[in-house]
């Protein structure tokens, strides 16, 4: 995965924006740090957003999210547990406690 063109000290993740594909058109970038994003169709970024809120609600549920976004060639994949999500990132995780997970299931529908 390529890192996201944005960057400065202000710079504050986890965040969402809009961004566009020249064949699926318009896109969520999902960006939880550097280098590391995850393109998402509006109907992706609200699928996640709903999984988002709820383990967020109740996270004993569920022990894993999964999703295989079409305009990328990675998946999502993470690990839920008492203190937030593990994201797989082939290395080592990255870690969103429940604010990060909340915010980012608002960004990804609404935005």
């Amino acid at each position: 995965m390529t890192g996201p063109t944005v960057t400065g000290p202000a710079l504050t993740f986890p965040f969402v924006r809009r961004v566009s594909h020249r064949v699926l058109g318009d896109m969520l970038r999902m960006t939880l740090g550097e280098g590391l994003h995850y393109d998402l169709t509006l109907e992706e970024g609200r699928t996640l957003s709903r999984a988002f809120t709820a383990v967020a609600h109740d996270y004993r549920r569920t022990d894993v999210l999964y999703l295989s976004p079409v305009g990328m060639d990675g998946d999502f994949s993470a690990a839920v547990h008492a203190e937030g999500v593990d994201v797989d990132t082939g290395g080592t995780p990255h870690r969103l406690d429940w604010d990060d997970v909340r915010e980012l299931a608002e960004r990804l529908a609404t935005e």
